[in-house]
């Protein structure tokens, strides 16, 4: 079972595509009339980086969030993966008090766009001291009632 979250996250990263494009436009510019010798290789470099983030934008769409057995596995993008069993998710929130996502126990698995569930994880499921993953769903429903169907609490 699949829940996508490329739809609201996907567009954000695009708009940062589109500024890192003009970034190195202007880069380019002033490079070049400053330090000619400069200007290829940082642009070069430019280009190969703008190239790793159409391919991390389009990974969104390729690595959903899913629901394999026993194993939630969590996506961002081709950056980061969490594998959690499911009798390590102590709860599920919809709501939080502000400032939750700036807490150090905190891990966001959303680039720019706002979470709408936050993931209780049993102390020790994963590595350092957080213990609460922030993620984003394109469609909550689906992942509510799936958690829902495994006996974990959705709540908020």
């Amino acid at each position: 079972m699949t829940f996508s979250y490329h739809r609201s996250v996907a567009p954000m990263v695009w708009a940062l595509f589109g500024l890192a494009v003009l970034e190195m436009l202007a880069v380019h510019l002033v490079v070049s009339l400053k330090w000619p010798v400069l200007a290829w290789p940082l642009t070069i470099l430019t280009f190969v980086s703008l190239v790793w983030l159409v391919g991390w934008i389009r990974s969104f769409a390729r690595l959903p969030h899913r629901l394999e057995g026993d194993v939630l596995v969590l996506h961002m993008g081709s950056l980061r993966k969490v594998e959690l069993r499911l009798d390590q998710i102590a709860g599920i929130r919809r709501d939080w008090p502000a400032g939750t996502l700036g807490a150090p126990d905190v891990r966001k698995l959303v680039p720019v766009a706002h979470p709408n569930r936050i993931i209780e994880v049993a102390e020790g499921a994963i590595a350092g001291k957080r213990r609460r993953l922030a993620i984003r769903l394109d469609d909550p429903a689906p992942f509510d009632a799936a958690m829902a169907q495994r006996g974990i609490a959705v709540s908020g």
